[in-house]
């Protein structure tokens, strides 16, 4: 859990979905500790976008750690996550139907690049295509810079 210490703070977040028109979004990001636990919450705009609350820890610091995401949509999902030197991954939990009530459709990860001065994470989110879902290619971008 130490390697997201370096994420504990404010954030603001912006991203664009390349739908027609494309959709600009933004999103202030607070990212605290909570005991053994880090918390991750998250107000979105537009209002298409849910605001989130996640959950992270509960396994060994040598491995990949549950984040438990829940949004105002009333999705529910299990992911997990690492930071591993300046990258921050998020997937799927093993086990968890992409393709069930929760899931968005199709396989998605989340790849992030920390700043070496820790102040900006360039990140994008990932959708697997194929029918295994192990075909990447970026769903939509969404950087962070610290408040």
């Amino acid at each position: 859990m130490k390697d997201f210490e370096q994420l504990l703070g404010e954030w603001h977040g912006e991203g664009e979905i390349p739908i027609e028109p494309p959709m600009k979004i933004s999103a202030e990001a607070r990212i605290e500790r909570l005991g053994a636990f880090i918390v991750f919450s998250s107000k979105g705009q537009p209002a298409d976008v849910p605001d989130s609350i996640s959950i992270i820890g509960g396994a060994p610091d040598e491995q990949a750690q549950p984040m438990h995401y829940f949004d105002s949509r009333g999705v529910k999902r299990l992911y997990l996550t690492t930071i591993e030197g300046s990258t921050w991954r998020i997937w799927w939990a093993p086990g968890e139907d992409w393709n069930g009530p929760h899931g968005p459709g199709f396989n998605q990860r989340f790849i992030g690049e920390i700043s070496p001065d820790g102040k900006s994470i360039e990140g994008r989110w990932e959708r697997g295509v194929g029918e295994a879902g192990d075909e990447w290619e970026i769903d939509f971008p969404l950087n962070y810079l610290r408040r």
